[in-house]
Formats: C-alpha cells, sequence, structure tokens
C-alpha cells in the first residue's frame, strides 16, 4: 500500500537517516496531508449519502424498498470506518515523519553550535528498525481489517426475515422520522443520530475503561 510504504521507503537499502535530507521529510509530510485531506473529503461525502438515504427511507411506504436502503446506509457506514481507520494510519506516519524533521532539523542546529556529539551517538540503526518494524505491523492490522469487513459485510440473504437485526433496526429508525413531521430537519437528525450509535454501539463497548472506572 503506497501510504504504508511512504517511510519504510525513506529508510529502503543502506539509506541512513542522517542521509535523508530535511526537504525529503518536508515533501514526504506535504504529500500525506494531501492524501488524508482527500479521505476526509471522501468521509464527508459518505456521510451525506447516508442522509439522503436515511431521508429516503423515511418517505418509502415499501419496507421493502426501506431494507434495500437499510443495507445500503450499512456499506456506506462501513465505507467511512475503513476510511476513519486509514486517516489514523496516515496520522500516525504524518507524526513519524514530523518527529524526524524536527529531529534533523535539532542535528542541524546542534552542529551549527558545536554540541553535535551527544546526537552523533544516536543508535540510527535502532531508530530506522523501529520504524519499519511499526510499518509493518501498521500494515497487518489493515489487513485484518479488511478480512473482518469482509466477514461482516457478506449478505446473508435477500428476505426481510433473514435481515440482521442492526438493519432491521435501521429500518425502524427510518419509519419513526417518518411518523414524526416530514418537514422537520430534527427529526432526520435525530435519526441517523440513532443509527450512528447503533452502528457504533460494538466499537464503544469494546474501548477499554479508563483509569476511574
Amino acid at each position: 500500500m503506497e501510504i504504508l510504504g511512504a517511510i519504510k521507503g525513506l529508510f529502503s537499502g543502506k539509506k541512513r537517516l542522517d542521509k535523508i535530507t530535511t526537504d525529503e521529510l518536508r515533501k514526504e509530510r506535504i504529500r500525506l496531508e494531501q492524501v488524508e485531506q482527500r479521505i476526509t473529503r471522501e468521509v464527508e461525502e459518505l456521510e451525506v449519502r447516508k442522509r439522503e438515504l436515511f431521508v429516503k427511507g423515511r418517505d418509502e411506504s415499501s419496507q421493502r424498498q426501506q431494507v434495500a436502503l437499510a443495507r445500503k446506509i450499512k456499506e456506506l457506514d462501513a465505507g467511512a470506518q475503513a476510511k476513519d481507520r486509514q486517516l489514523a494510519m496516515i496520522s500516525r506516519q504524518t507524526r513519524i515523519l514530523s518527529g524526524l524533521q524536527i529531529l534533523k532539523e535539532n542535528q542541524a542546529l546542534a552542529t551549527d553550535m558545536g554540541v553535535s556529539s551527544i546526537i552523533s551517538k544516536m543508535d540510527l540503526d535502532e531508530l530506522q528498525a523501529y520504524v519499519e518494524k511499526a510499518t509493518v505491523e501498521g500494515q497487518f492490522q489493515m489487513e485484518r481489517f479488511a478480512q473482518i469487513l469482509k466477514t461482516v459485510e457478506t449478505p446473508d440473504g435477500m428476505e426481510l426475515a433473514g435481515e440482521d437485526s442492526d438493519t432491521l433496526a435501521i429500518v425502524a429508525a427510518m419509519q419513526e422520522a417518518r411518523e414524526a413531521e416530514r418537514d422537520t430537519p430534527e427529526a432526520v437528525d435525530q435519526g441517523l443520530k440513532k443509527v450512528d450509535q447503533l452502528l457504533h454501539k460494538k466499537d464503544a463497548e469494546a474501548e477499554p475503561a479508563g483509569p476511574g472506572a
């Protein structure tokens, strides 16, 4: 994957950290920031589409059509969550690049000041191995997440009786919103909030409790 291999590529071969310029680090960080902005826009577009489908489902009289729309909402939400994972990965990569850029700038400053002896004793091979390990582990986690998504999002059947509880709950939220005032934006917002809470409930429950819990 291009993003995951970005930093690893900087350290490929025999190129050491002291041979990488601050311009190289800065350019790579800017490139990742541009990718981050693009993916963020894609997430926003998915959320807009989810809202449009929910409104359509609210106004739909056919329950079968509501089920089809609920499936699509789940699909879009799964895509948004996958992109959230990508954004988290990009954020980690960007922080590493920013940290290395600061180290390089500090190294240059220390050299100019004549006090670079401490920096020159840093184990750069160990730092390189650490970055490579973090990159490989991140790629492994992304691959595992893709496998989980494939398993979770496999359609079980087309009949209403065979729908999972999440899909049926989304349909129920659509019907509740329809029963509210049709032209009231708050009814749609409240319905979408219910849908998001439902779809992300498992993630919230899986979060470790804080120290004070």
